[in-house]
């Protein structure tokens, strides 16, 4: 990943740094602010650093910070004690630590909850927040290091400091438990505990030079049931007691792990931020990198956990491949039947479709198979080519290699084409297969080859081409390997061709697991020289097997043994980029989609960026990152792109042998998986996951940004995104604040530039409005008073967002259900909670969390909001709501019912929905509802929502709600 260090880009996890208007104190004379103490958003200054030296009596607490880097200004928590300091903490908890690359927890609470028992719980900011606060800059150039500060004692009343320079990491990875360098290492004790002790350099996980307080690891195991945290050496005991600031599973058990504060001390100032004023015209907007979800898609249907050939070693996982021709996306591998998430089982072994846009199951298509599919391809005839270890389909015998109708799964008999292993015991198989122009390549394990126009097998070892015009045997172009081809990519403009797989020669010529064929002859193009990860090519005839490679443009990817991924230029064939997954395994599937190749493998801890050598990847890295299966690397620059960081995992550890992108941009994976982490938590993929694409549309333009000066306050208005949930205002060079709401009022400034834009909760953001200025007031004369305003056509107040997705909203979990009026206009909330949706738990996007009850999660939340109609709605206008059933949703307008989806009619509090709704899915299939015109009035109104759950162990349940004028 680059860094985004032009003016205004977005770090994410910073968006809607305020879910209402914000109102800021007085600002300086000019855009860009003299004064930057970090007490408002407007004077926020660029680290924690420069705080202390402009200030050196300030106190530790919550500070705003900004850098160019952030999409707006956002408060962080500043130690301004420690070793002068200086410090922002990136997080903090006892326990249950993360290593994912988006963190954990709510970022606000690091601000407005650094320590204390009730800080226990961790909270890690993303780490593209974490770069952000480096303003740009690489984590190994931290002059201090990272500071991590952990209590001493059960109590918490001594803190040791360990101070700790990662040495080859450039960006921010929560990945501390995989073994790396760690320079200038510093343990400093407080009075009445060791000395302090330094250690120029340490290769491991973090620093353990004995068993007592000089060793901190960032580790889990079962003794720890499987919780991450950094513990103390074996000699230190701790205890399971809910407020002990030092915490084991047993009372008196060694190595504990410490209620610890994670610190970094960027010294940025003002000077450092490069930031420039925006022209006249506004800023151009963003929208985040097509990339797929990291949490996998609802299932509605998975693969059994038996194969249908009753093998069960790594070359026989549940999914092998995947292709789509029309609307159907084909999987085949060994399993033996498919179960739906109904309970239904559906006899179909080895081969299946579903449809791309629902996911069901395409009943259509049932080819019956006697063994397993390894390579599907779909031709441009709209037929589909099906390759693996099988002799019959529907009861006629093939060699392993056949055409399918993709509607009816019957043989098609368009092309007379065959394959045949003429070696003594050979195994006849098609691995891989592409279509690239006029061909169909084909490679595996073969010896000859027919075509449609002639009965004759003609020689081509292992990789062979079939002319999709006239359905012969490419004469011309007939490779001979001396081992298995595992996969094989051609260039879009037909210039080369590149395989991977057990071979060691091409054509008599050495050939090391890679080669690159010209595309006439398939002679050699160029000698493929590469280095291995992890031994020499003369060691075994085996070493160095390579699983597949992928073309991009004018280089090629290559995967395989040793736990290696390669970037390779073509032509010279030198290395330019190589990661290395440790503890891991080797890669098994690349593909490339919209810049991004997909790498697979069976590896489930870390992928070291620029590794190359095996044994010790980790003197060789740029960074260090998890992998769970499956990661995404940039195609142009070879680095692993660490945003995409999706949790899946198998029955047997053969890991994930296929990647695919459908033409809806989700990504397929599948091999040996049963398991797959969803928004709503775990689920039971087995056979192979799918990953939505994230959102990627800008909102649209705020429209008409106007600015007026009343009584020393700037007033701005403007018109409505069509779909950002929350506006950012920008003075100048930077953002200053964020409204839910289409107008901001902020202390004047004279000549003011202000401009507005829109920000969606993916974190897409708009381009802004053009400026909008100020006046400019002599200190002796009056404020300019506001123009008279010109009478709107009577509709003009009932347009836009009368409530925008995000706002505040009162809520009570469980109201008493005895309780009937709380929906009702003239109901009191006296008592109840406020905060800005989405509202629940469970779910990245939650903004207030709903507390639990003392039976577990609570099956209702009430939700209601007054608002004011300065006036009757118009016959030509209603007002329409678009809120989620997550899982069941009754709505009432001044204590009408006007909407209910899976909830029966009238439920009390403790009434359970119908069914259970991913929230995805509910996101994606909102309940919109016209609110009759007569049930508004002129004066006070009222919206109330009753939000249900299907159980109490409902991982997730959200709530958010918008209301729009429209046109009849």
């Amino acid at each position: 990943m680059e860094f985004r260090s032009s003016l205004l880009k977005f770090g994410a996890g910073l968006l809607a740094v305020a879910t209402t208007a914000t109102v800021l104190p007085a600002a300086s004379a000019a855009d860009t602010p003299t004064k930057v103490d970090g007490k408002t958003s407007a004077t926020a200054a660029a680290s924690c650093y420069e705080i202390k030296q402009n200030d050196p009596t300030s106190k530790s607490g919550s500070y705003w910070l900004y850098t160019p880097q952030m999409d707006a200004p956002a408060q962080f928590y500043c130690d301004q004690e420690t070793n002068g300091g200086g410090w922002v903490m990136i997080g903090r908890g006892r326990d249950g630590w993360t290593e994912d690359y988006v963190g954990k927890g709510k970022a606000e609470d690091l601000a407005s909850n650094p320590d204390g028992t009730d800080a226990f719980s961790p909270v890690q900011l993303p780490s593209t927040t974490v770069d952000a606060l480096l303003g740009g800059k690489p984590v190994n150039q931290l002059s201090n290091g990272v500071r991590f500060a952990r209590s001493l004692n059960a109590a918490g009343t001594a803190t040791q400091n360990v101070y700790a320079k990662r040495a080859r990491q450039s960006q921010w990875s929560w990945a501390l438990r995989a073994k790396q360098q760690w320079d200038n290492i510093t343990f400093d004790n407080p009075s009445g505990y060791p000395s302090n002790y330094t250690q120029d350099t340490n290769l491991g996980n973090l620093a353990w030079f004995d068993n007592r307080y000089y060793r901190m690891d960032f580790t889990t195991a079962s003794s720890y049931s499987w919780k991450l945290g950094f513990i103390y050496g074996s000699y230190v005991t701790g205890s399971n007691s809910a407020s002990s600031y030092l915490w084991s599973n047993t009372n008196g058990a060694g190595s504990p792990m410490a209620f610890t504060q994670v610190y970094m001390r960027p010294q940025l100032t003002q000077a450092d931020l490069g930031t420039q004023q925006i022209a006249d015209t506004g800023a151009a907007g963003s929208s985040k990198r097509a990339l797929p979800n990291s949490y996998s898609a609802a299932w509605k249907w998975r693969t059994s956990e038996q194969t249908g050939s009753g093998a069960t070693g790594e070359m026989n996982t549940y999914i092998q491949a995947f292709a789509q021709v029309g609307n159907t996306v084909f999987t085949g591998g060994d399993f033996k039947n498919l179960n739906s998430k109904s309970g239904e089982t559906v006899e179909q072994s080895y081969l299946a479709g579903y449809d791309v846009n629902t996911s069901e199951l395409v009943r259509s298509f049932m080819p019956k198979l006697n063994g397993q599919v390894k390579a599907l391809q779909a031709l441009p005839n709209g037929k589909l080519a099906v390759g693996g270890d099988f002799t019959e389909v529907n009861g006629e015998h093939v060699n392993n290699f056949v055409v399918l109708d993709p509607t009816t799964g019957a043989i098609d008999k368009t092309w007379n084409w065959d394959i045949a292993n003429r070696t003594t015991g050979g195994v006849t198989q098609v691995k891989a297969m592409t279509v690239q122009g006029d061909y169909l390549y084909i490679a595996g394990n073969f010896t000859h080859v027919k075509g449609n126009t002639s009965d004759v097998y003609t020689f081509s070892r292992n990789a062979a081409r079939f002319n999709l015009k006239t359905g012969s045997v490419d004469w011309k172009w007939r490779p001979n390997f001396n081992g298995t081809v595992n996969g094989i990519t051609a260039a879009a403009d037909g210039s080369s061709v590149h395989t991977a797989g057990y071979f060691s020669t091409l054509n008599g010529k050495e050939a090391w697991k890679l080669a690159a064929l010209n595309s006439t002859d398939g002679q050699m193009l160029a000698p493929w020289n590469w280095q291995l990860s992890y031994s020499t090519k003369e060691a075994s005839p085996r070493t160095g097997f390579q699983f597949d490679v992928e073309d991009a443009g004018d280089t090629v990817f290559a995967g395989g043994a040793e736990h290696l991924i390669s970037q390779y230029a073509k032509g010279s064939y030198a290395r330019l980029n190589s990661s290395i997954t440790k503890s891991g395994g080797d890669f098994q599937d690349l593909t490339i989609n919209n810049g991004v190749i997909y790498g697979s493998c069976h590896c489930g801890d870390f992928v070291y960026e620029r590794g190359q050598t095996y044994m010790s990847p980790w003197t060789e890295n740029d960074n260090v990152y998890s992998i769970r299966l499956t990661g995404a690397f940039d195609a142009q620059t070879g680095n692993v792109i660490p945003e995409f960081n999706p949790n899946v995992s198998g029955k047997s550890g053969f890991g994930i042998w296929a990647n695919f992108v459908d033409s809806t941009g989700t990504l397929w994976v599948g091999g040996d998986i049963n398991k797959s982490l969803g928004a709503n938590g775990v689920q039971p993929t087995v056979g192979f996951a799918r990953f939505s694409p994230r959102d990627v549309t800008a909102p649209g333009t705020p429209a008409n940004l106007q600015v007026t000066t009343e009584n020393d306050t700037d007033k701005l208005s403007w018109g409505a995104s069509a779909k950002g949930s929350t506006y950012q205002i920008l003075r100048g060079d930077r953002v200053i604040g964020t409204s839910t709401t289409t107008s901001f009022e902020v202390p004047h400034v004279n000549g003011g530039r202000y401009f507005v834009r829109a920000v969606d909760q993916a974190g897409n953001y708009s381009a802004t409005t053009a400026v909008a200025v100020a006046p400019t007031i002599a200190p002796d004369q009056d404020p300019v008073p506001a123009p008279d305003p010109v009478d709107p056509a009577p509709a003009d107040a009932f347009t836009g967002d009368l409530i925008a997705a995000g706002s505040d909203w009162d809520y009570q979990s469980e109201i008493n259900e005895f309780d009937t009026t709380w929906k009702n206009l003239d109901s009191t909330t006296t008592g109840w909670k406020h905060g800005n949706a989405p509202i629940g738990w469970g779910d990245p996007s939650v903004k207030t969390t709903v507390d639990t009850t003392a039976d577990g999660m609570p099956i209702s939340v009430q939700m209601r909001k007054e608002f004011t109609l300065d006036s009757a709605v118009p016959a030509n206008k209603k007002l329409v709501l678009t809120t989620r059933a997550d899982d069941g949703v009754v709505v009432y307008v001044n204590g009408q019912e006007v909407g209910r989806q899976n909830l029966v009619q009238n439920p009390n509090p403790r009434r359970i929905a119908e069914s259970a709704v991913d929230t995805q899915f509910a996101v994606e299939n909102p309940l919109v509802i016209d609110v009759p015109a007569d049930l508004l009035k002129e004066g006070k109104n009222v919206i109330a929502v009753d939000s249900h759950s299907y159980m109490r162990s409902t991982a997730n349940n959200t709530f958010d709600l918008q209301a729009t004028w429209q046109n009849n």
